[in-house]
């Protein structure tokens, strides 16, 4: 035993020390599973909500690009309508809707010459095409075109006024159009919330027979 130091001293610094370690480990342990299970589960949660961002991002970029398709589809008709002016009249679908579910061609008659119909015909069915999406065909669909896009227009004869209008199928359920009847119960039932619609209310001039 050294000078000035006790038993007391002597016996019980080693196990003080041997204590001192264990502490040490105990403080450098690492996680618990407790730990890591909250962690991931909040990561996990942060990415759902992430994924859900992208997905509403994603249907609004979609939403956007339909409409404005929609609106060079009413400005083709209405050009359409002004470039013939002997046959406007032949363009007045009236109760028929061209696109998604018509068949066949249209024909008309009743206004302006045979070369003048002839126009108003290729005009009619060509919309009625680009409505179906025909330009571009996978697997045997056309997808070229707007979700199950109809296209109407109405003469007013004693106005004399065309509304032309191009409805589709929208992405999430939202306050039906009001602005016109086309397709109006195609989409959604009789409640049309999933039905969008682009209208133009075009004004002709008055000819001289």
């Amino acid at each position: 035993m050294l000078a000035g130091m006790t038993n007391y001293q002597f016996n019980t610094s080693p196990f003080g020390a041997r204590s001192r370690c264990h502490r040490s480990r105990n403080s450098s342990r690492g996680f618990s599973i407790i730990e890591v299970l909250i962690t991931l589960l909040v990561f996990s949660v942060g990415l759902l909500g992430y994924a859900s961002l992208q997905n509403r991002a994603q249907k609004s970029q979609l939403e956007i690009y339909q409409r404005v398709y929609a609106l060079n589809l009413v400005d083709y008709m209405v050009d359409q309508i002004r470039s013939n002016p002997l046959a406007q009249g032949c363009y007045g679908l009236a109760t028929t809707e061209v696109g998604t579910g018509f068949s066949g061609s249209y024909t008309c008659s009743a206004y302006g010459t045979a070369q003048t119909q002839a126009q108003v015909v290729d005009a009619v069915n060509e919309w009625s095409d680009l409505l179906k999406g025909t330009g571009e065909v996978i697997n045997g669909n056309s997808v070229g075109g707007l979700l199950n896009a109809r296209g109407c227009i109405v003469y007013d004869s004693v106005n004399e006024t065309y509304t032309v209008s191009v409805v589709w199928q929208g992405l999430v359920e939202t306050i039906a159009p009001t602005t016109t009847n086309c397709g109006a119960t195609s989409y959604g039932g009789s409640t049309s919330k999933m039905r969008r619609a682009v209208t133009y209310v075009l004004r002709t001039a008055t000819l001289d027979s």
